[in-house]
């Protein structure tokens, strides 16, 4: 059965993306997987620090597990762990052992060192984890995934994760629109071969093309999933780069949409 990992750190945004986990899982019958990080101290002499900081997590969990059960309806298995270290490096080693089909975060947290969805780790997380991310804007709420958006740069396309992405699209049993943004840099043909191709990587999932005009690539995105009600956008923030860095980040935090990242 499938898995979701959500990370928290309790904070309110944190916590909407747990329940959007929840949520997630109820849809597609996976089971759901809590994780909190607590940090080692520098010094030991803050160790009964350490301890009563646990000590106030887990009741957190337990109490945040109860609400989630609550919430399911107990339909799906919900289990809560806290891991003491540092949660990027914590959550990679989970996710090599557990292989989720999906790690769902939140785009920033509760303060500056405790990091975990500060902005810089949530980029570096959706680069570096060999598993899909979903990152949940602050305030949306889960509903069913119909319409998904893949972004794409038509460069690299013999590099795509098809099997991935197809395991994504028929997940939630939705349409994939394949989108290209011409900024006006570039000189093309929808006619392309480069289409050809693609269409034939995907046509068992009868994909819709769009192409797009925008000065900006991202702007372009976030316009078209508001306009046709796209419910995820999938991108690609390290290897198959559809956009640069810095156009991946800003997508990310500007989306008005569920962003999932694969690699």
């Amino acid at each position: 059965m499938k898995t979701i990992i959500a990370p928290t750190d309790f904070s309110p945004v944190s916590l909407n993306a747990i329940n959007y986990a929840a949520d997630m899982a109820m849809a597609i019958n996976a089971n759901l997987l809590i994780l909190h990080a607590t940090e080692l101290p520098f010094d030991k002499k803050f160790s009964s620090m350490l301890e009563d900081c646990e000590a106030k997590s887990e009741e957190k969990l337990i109490e945040l597990r109860k609400k989630l059960i609550k919430r399911t309806k107990d339909k799906i298995k919900i289990k809560a762990k806290q891991v003491c270290g540092i949660i990027e490096n914590e959550l990679i080693k989970i996710c090599d052992y557990k292989e989720p089909f999906v790690v769902v975060m939140a785009t920033h947290g509760a303060s500056l060192r405790k990091l975990f969805f500060i902005g810089s780790i949530t980029v570096y997380l959706s680069r570096n984890l060999k598993y899909p991310v979903i990152v949940v804007p602050k305030n949306v709420h889960f509903k069913p995934v119909n319409n998904i958006a893949l972004a794409t740069d038509l460069k690299n396309i013999d590099d795509l994760p098809i099997e991935k992405i197809s395991a994504v699209v028929n997940a939630f049993n939705a349409k994939l629109n394949i989108v290209h943004v011409n900024s006006g840099k570039e000189n093309f043909e929808e006619n392309s071969v480069k289409v050809h191709v693609l269409y034939n990587y995907f046509n068992h999932l009868n994909p819709e093309f769009q192409f797009i005009y925008n000065n900006t690539v991202q702007k372009g995105i976030i316009s078209f999933a508001k306009k046709n009600n796209i419910d995820m956008i999938l991108t690609f923030p390290k290897k198959h780069a559809f956009f640069h860095s810095s156009e991946s980040k800003q997508l990310i935090f500007n989306s008005p949409v569920t962003v999932m990242t694969l690699q």
